[in-house]
């Protein structure tokens, strides 16, 4: 009974203040809506960063051209140190290394009709598509014949694809990349947007591009595929004695190439994802803390204009547990409606910012309720203690 009749009497004493009551529910309902925003969208982004490392593989290598150097200085330019040979006795030689793809990238124009689209142009042989999981959309991939007679055959990334032909159907489409006609055999599916997005470039012959769009003999990057991603140690070992033999470095030398794992990248991306949203969390704290002390205030107001009401029901027979307990009732309250408010509003704003199919937090939700409990409780202790301990002669003559 004492909690039915304190929860009424909140209630009552809320409603007797309307806007008050609202600006401080307002002020927690946005801490709360904030962690609840940060928490959907830092899952949704650790689900996506996921499903990208599974379809690049976790046992793929790049190897890349080391830096050049002048007058001992590492300068920002890159060596061409890599060549195709280079792919095919990695690939033939070592034991931890079961495919090695030969890539040249470079930038690139594409033109379909009136459409212009600026883009990267990557020649490599078939097995890249396999290497990267790539999946086709439509049409086909070029094959080794293609690569061997240099022909004007492209792939697009489905960006590219967008871009140029929209809804339409691509292939049999006659595009212009870098002035060169280019016939389109087929496009990919999406794959989306990592450290770079993997959508944006047209995928041509190796030879083609080195010869026909480029004019060159060495490559931009090698993808090396591991037998298992436990075995990074030993490829890399293969990879490094390898290339130091063929590119006939000395022992004195630095390595004229760079490897990395391909997922290092995307692992970085989810360091940085982690760090930004812990400071996306401690500024909803900032801001709970904010509605926090908008409870306290609120209730220090109620305080002060309820004094003469303490004192009529302390001289009435309330004890001061009585009164503690029915402002702490009311601080409370305030707590887990602000927090009804924000889990409503996080989770709609959730719904239209990042997607309807966002899965609910229901772990959070729950951590929400307590904490917002909590904030009220921790609140309205200090107004409670000081209604609870008032001077009752003093309560009743308060005008």
């Amino acid at each position: 009974m004492v909690v039915l009749e304190s929860l009424r009497i909140a209630l009552q004493s809320l409603r007797a203040n309307p806007l008050r009551s609202l600006l401080t529910l307002v002020g927690i309902a946005v801490g709360i809506g904030a962690v609840l925003h940060v928490v959907s969208l830092g899952r949704v982004t650790q689900a996506n960063i996921t499903e990208r490392l599974e379809s690049m593989g976790t046992n793929v290598l790049l190897i890349r051209p080391g830096y050049s150097h002048l007058r001992g200085i590492r300068t920002a330019e890159g060596v061409t140190s890599l060549t195709w040979d280079d792919a095919r006795e990695l690939a033939a030689t070592s034991q931890s290394v079961t495919n090695a793809v030969p890539t040249y990238s470079g930038p690139g124009n594409a033109e379909y009709r009136d459409i212009n689209w600026t883009t990267r142009v990557t020649g490599t042989t078939p097995g890249h598509f396999e290497v990267n999981s790539d999946e086709l959309s439509v049409g086909s991939l070029f094959d080794d014949r293609d690569v061997a007679q240099r022909a004007r055959v492209a792939v697009l990334g489905d960006t590219v694809r967008q871009e140029l032909f929209g809804e339409s159907d691509p292939l049999g489409g006659k595009i212009l990349v870098n002035s060169q006609r280019f016939t389109v055999i087929g496009a990919l599916t999406a794959k989306g947007e990592s450290w770079s997005n993997p959508d944006d470039q047209i995928f041509v012959p190796l030879t083609t591009a080195q010869e026909r769009l480029f004019g060159v003999d060495y490559l931009s990057s090698i993808l090396a595929q591991m037998r298992n991603s436990g075995e990074f140690d030993e490829a890399l070992f293969d990879i490094e004695t390898l290339l130091r033999r063929t590119h006939r470095l000395r022992a004195d030398q630095e390595n004229d190439f760079r490897v990395r794992r391909q997922d290092f990248f995307l692992s970085a991306i989810q360091d940085t994802n982690r760090e930004i949203a812990s400071f996306v969390l401690v500024i909803a704290a900032v801001s709970l803390l904010v509605g926090g002390l908008g409870i306290a205030n609120v209730m220090l107001v109620a305080v002060t204009e309820r004094t003469r009401e303490i004192g009529i029901r302390r001289s009435l027979g309330a004890n001061r547990f009585h009164i503690l307990f029915q402002f702490l009732v009311e601080a409370t309250l305030l707590g887990v409606v602000g927090g009804v408010l924000g889990v409503v509003g996080g989770a709609t704003f959730n719904r239209v910012q990042i997607g309807p199919g966002t899965p609910l937090p229901w772990d959070w939700m729950l951590y929400s309720f307590l904490i917002c409990a909590g904030i009220g409780c921790l609140s309205g202790l200090y107004p409670a203690t000081r209604a609870a301990y008032a001077n009752v002669l003093y309560a009743l003559r308060y005008e």
